[in-house]
């Protein structure tokens, strides 16, 4: 009898062993949870669709037909050409901004490689508000990504910080590459928070991205979203956000905060953390 029991009690040892072992297992896996493919391709795609806004920001700024300005802009060496109308000397809305780079595969003034279309329709002028600027692509690609769906840029007027302020939609973006496949929705507020006293320059303009919050699918499929936390910095003098916060949840896995830094300085790095594991995130750079 004592034999057993004795039996039946390292059995049952065993079996707590085995759940124990599984359960740790489990935990473990969940605890070394590194995925960073999100956070990739997330900040990619916003990455794209901002530099499509500057670049379409950096014309209107510089056009007598879109902006009530005497700025003589100089056509960046990267484009075939730029035409805002027909006869591109009478302002009659909506005026369509087409910003025609080609196939010449020429790098543009900030060393990136634009090629085809950025159509951008006015509703008014750049500056008023109520203007809204449907933003669509044909053939568009922005070094070896391929830009395809709609953003919409609307102006809100004037903040109470005397500051202009625009809502910037990604409606339906998608940017495919070389194992790329991102799915992109969004909706971000826009504060000009520098260099709009500067008609002749824009590398000095820097935008604020104070709110916003976006769904997608990256390349492997997964779902996530993002919100921002603490306002993004896109400063024309670097290609990518320099500072800002995020909040992401992606399908299956613990949340995570995205990072872009709290100093000024241009790199294409941000931090994913997960509980107390920090994640450095590349985001790609790639010319053809």
């Amino acid at each position: 009898m004592t034999k057993r029991r004795f039996t039946l009690f390292s059995s049952l040892l065993c079996i707590i062993s085995v759940l124990a072992v599984f359960s740790g297992c489990n935990k473990s896996d969940r605890d070394e949870d590194v995925e960073t493919i999100s956070a990739r391709d997330y900040a990619l795609a916003h990455h794209i669709f901002d530099d499509a806004f500057r670049q379409v920001h950096r014309f209107a700024m510089g056009d007598t037909l879109l902006n009530d300005t005497s700025v003589k802009q100089t056509l960046d060496v990267c484009l075939d050409r730029r035409t805002t109308s027909l006869s591109d000397t009478v302002a009659v809305f909506p005026l369509l901004l087409n910003l025609n780079y080609a196939d010449k595969g020429t790098p543009c003034y900030d060393n990136g490689t634009r090629y085809g279309k950025i159509l951008a329709s006015f509703s008014g002028k750049y500056l008023n508000k109520g203007t809204v600027i449907s933003f669509s692509f044909e053939g568009y690609r922005k070094d070896i990504y391929d830009v395809n769906g709609k953003l919409f840029v609307e102006n809100e007027g004037v903040n109470t910080q005397g500051r202009r302020y625009y809502t910037v939609t990604i409606k339906e973006g998608l940017i495919t590459g070389p194992n790329f496949n991102i799915n992109l929705d969004g909706v971000f507020v826009y504060e000009w928070v520098s260099g709009s006293s500067t008609d002749t320059e824009f590398e000095d303009d820097v935008f604020e991205i104070t709110s916003g919050s976006v769904t997608g699918r990256n390349s492997r499929g997964s779902s996530f979203t993002n919100e921002i936390t603490a306002a993004y910095t896109s400063a024309f003098t670097c290609p990518h956000f320099v500072t800002g916060r995020s909040a992401m949840e992606v399908q299956n896995l613990i949340p995570r905060s995205l990072n872009y830094g709290n100093i000024t300085t241009c790199d294409n790095i941000l931090i994913s953390r997960r509980n107390n594991t920090y994640l450095e995130v590349e985001i790609p750079i790639m010319q053809p």
